[in-house]
């Protein structure tokens, strides 16, 4: 037996927690692909510091490697906030980034800063 008020309730719940599924998402799929880009960029950094010593590449052509493969990402990587520094006994490259993502509601700006180090022999 239904008591007065309760009609409905339940179709209101369901609509409100689907909107939200709904959105979270939306969220998802427009941010989680620029993350995992981000991810395979900091591995590239990894791995070109590991090799900059080993295989006596010039920092330019580091660089140059590291803005080819932001480019296959669709990251929008500059050449000026790629750094390659040469450090005592040690390879530090940096690659900062903001990536706008348009939420449709606001603009959400995803910030990237990778650094990694690498030991030269």
């Amino acid at each position: 037996m239904l008591k007065n008020g309760q009609r409905g309730e339940g179709r209101v719940g369901f609509i409100v927690a689907l909107v939200i599924v709904m959105v979270g998402l939306f969220v998802g799929i427009k941010v989680i692909p620029v993350r995992i880009n981000a991810y395979q960029l900091d591995d590239t950094l990894r791995e070109e510091a590991r090799f900059a010593s080993v295989n006596r590449n010039s920092d330019e052509e580091i660089k140059i490697r590291i803005l080819e493969h932001a480019h296959i990402l669709n990251i929008p990587l500059e050449a000026k906030n790629v750094t390659i520094e040469r450090i005592r006994k040690e390879v530090i490259v940096t690659a900062r980034f903001v990536q706008p993502i348009d939420l449709k509601v606001t603009t959400y700006n995803f910030r990237f800063e990778g650094v990694q180090r690498a030991p030269v022999f």
